[in-house]
């Protein structure tokens, strides 16, 4: 009986070694190719008005009135200057007006593209093979 406890228990170290080997296998994953572009574009509008005027109009007169009176007893009377009072006349007129106006429009696009590999279950996409 000893020749057949020898047996069952290399019968039964065989069954736990034949169950420690892993058989070679492999599973395949789905591989993922691509191109991915990130584009973004923007569009701006402004409007602005303005304009400027102004206007200065000024007159000035000086006169004195010739009397015929001597401005000193024994001068002689000129027509330029005598004893009479100078009229004096001033008119001013001034204006400004100011309006405002101007428009801009600017468009501009930006995109990016990379290359894309993944294989595997890859949930973000990378460089290279999705690391």
């Amino acid at each position: 009986m000893s020749k057949v406890i020898k047996y069952g228990i290399l019968f039964v170290l065989a069954v736990v070694v034949a169950s420690m080997i892993v058989p070679a296998g492999a599973n395949l994953v789905g591989t993922a190719f691509g191109f991915p572009t990130i584009v973004q574009s923007g569009t701006t509008t402004a409007f602005n008005r303005d304009t400027a005027a102004a206007t200065d109009t000024e007159a000035f007169a000086l006169s004195f009135a010739n009397t015929g009176e001597a401005l000193l007893p024994g001068c002689p009377t000129t027509g330029s200057f005598t004893l009479g009072f100078p009229t004096i006349a001033q008119t001013v007129a001034q204006t400004q007006v100011l309006t405002h106006c101007d428009f801009a429009q600017t468009s501009e696009c930006a995109s990016f593209a990379y290359p894309f590999v993944g294989v595997g279950g890859v949930a973000i996409p990378g460089f290279g093979f999705g690391f």
